[in-house]
């Protein structure tokens, strides 16, 4: 049996492999069925024959997972190497097709071929010929990403399996902050649900915004956009608000240093590139997403000279407040009223 699961959503496409390896290894309990994992990368015309020749001391059935095999970039320096092992694993499909492979045939090794995101365009001419291969067997899924209107629904069938419900403001919001990264939604999701005491509570948007930042974090983000928006009543009136409900001066200035630098780093690739989503940015610059959204939302309010400026001033304050006997709380009033 030859098995092809492909496409960009790595998350659905991960979940159906382990889906089918637990199968395969429910099935052949009995006969202790082994189980070869191998990364295309790595991947050798040895191992291969190994992996195929290695048999269990109860089964001669095999399962074998070959993964990113079309992913490979082959070099000049191991083309013959690659190409050998791709030409190898052609015969072998072909060897497969041309025989009887029912699950029956209990000496029949089962092989699946997980891919990620094909670029058909960036392929070597036998990297083509073994993919028009694969699509053309008879197992084949590939796994596109989801709609809004079926991410929607996956979100909603997640939060049920574990008996609970989400409100569609926050299934907005996630999709809002991760885009289809499926894996994270899912990791927020758990986190969310683990806080759920009973069944009747219902996950809000503010139970989200909890669960990615504190409080603390999200007041930072309404003083900068109060400064932005040349609000300086409303800035001072948070920064004032921060300090009597306990938080530490030193903590607030590293954070809006922090928070301005951030901006300043979004503004600066934003100018120089062309962005299809803030999840992209994101991963370019090593941000959290939400972090991300919040930041390409707030550099509409400066240019990079304001930008560069206030957090230089930033910096000054924290050094002034260590060498000086000076009230800091000051300082920041100052850099709010300049600015």
């Amino acid at each position: 049996m030859i098995i092809f699961l492909y496409g960009p959503d790595n998350y659905r496409s991960r979940q159906k492999l382990l889906a089918l390896k637990k199968k395969f290894v429910h099935q052949q309990d009995k006969q202790a069925l082994s189980v070869s994992i191998i990364n295309g990368h790595d991947l050798t015309i040895d191992g291969l024959r190994k992996s195929l020749l290695s048999h269990s001391l109860f089964s001669q059935k095999r399962l074998i997972i070959i993964e990113e095999i079309l992913k490979e970039k082959i070099n000049k320096q191991k083309q013959s190497q690659s190409e050998a092992v791709i030409k190898e694993i052609i015969n072998i499909i072909k060897n497969k097709i041309q025989e009887k492979d029912s699950p029956a045939n209990e000496t029949s090794n089962i092989f699946i071929f997980w891919e990620s995101e094909i670029k058909i365009k960036e392929l070597t001419q036998i990297q083509k010929k073994l993919y028009q291969l694969l699509i053309k067997t008879k197992y084949v899924q590939e796994f596109k990403p989801l709609t809004q209107i079926q991410l929607k629904n996956w979100i909603e069938k997640e939060v049920k399996k574990n008996e609970a419900k989400i409100e569609n403001k926050a299934i907005e919001l996630l999709i809002e902050i991760y885009d289809h990264n499926l894996f994270a939604i899912k990791n927020e999701l758990d986190k969310l649900v683990a806080q759920q005491n009973d069944g009747h509570s219902i996950i809000s948007v503010q139970d989200l915004k909890n669960i990615i930042f504190n409080k603390t974090e999200q007041n930072i983000w309404q003083l900068v956009d109060a400064i932005g928006q040349k609000n300086k009543k409303l800035a001072v009136s948070l920064l004032s608000d921060q300090l009597k409900n306990g938080a530490k001066i030193d903590y607030l200035i590293s954070m809006l240093a922090h928070q301005y630098r951030t901006i300043f780093r979004i503004k600066s690739y934003l100018k120089n590139h062309s962005v299809i989503s803030h999840y992209q940015v994101a991963k370019v610059l090593s941000l959290h997403p939400f972090v991300c959204q919040k930041g390409i939302r707030q550099e509409k309010n400066y240019n990079l000279k304001e930008l560069k400026k206030i957090y230089h001033q930033l910096l000054e304050i924290d050094f002034i407040r260590k060498t000086r006997p000076i009230n800091p709380e000051i300082l920041l009033d100052l850099l709010i009223i300049k600015n």
